[in-house]
């Protein structure tokens, strides 16, 4: 028996942006519709295409994903990395550096 893949659906979820991925984008807050069961690869596209100021900074030139020295956390409470992530609408990710001064 064979089972059909479920088409993704799209979702709104709003991305917070903070430290100098903030000062190039010119803002703290975006809105992304991204599929519902996407990766992080998806996410860097999308932030990448929507500020292309990111690409290089923050976003991969390639926009496969973040540079080394960036996070993205899910609604404060799990870290994600490459692998798929199952977003609902309304989720929110928090990019940030990894790197931090003190």
């Amino acid at each position: 028996m064979t089972y059909a893949r479920k088409a993704p659906t799209l979702v709104t979820v709003s991305v917070e942006l903070f430290g100098n991925a903030r000062l190039l984008a010119g803002r703290s807050l975006l809105r992304l519709n991204v599929a519902d069961d996407c990766a992080l690869k998806d996410i860097a596209e999308a932030i990448g295409r929507l500020h292309p100021n990111l690409v290089g900074t923050v976003v991969r030139e390639d926009l496969t994903g973040f540079l080394d020295s960036y996070i993205v956390n899910l609604n404060g409470v799990e870290f994600i990395d490459d692998q798929h992530q199952r977003l609902i609408e309304g989720d929110s990710l928090l990019v940030f550096s990894s790197l931090a001064g003190g």
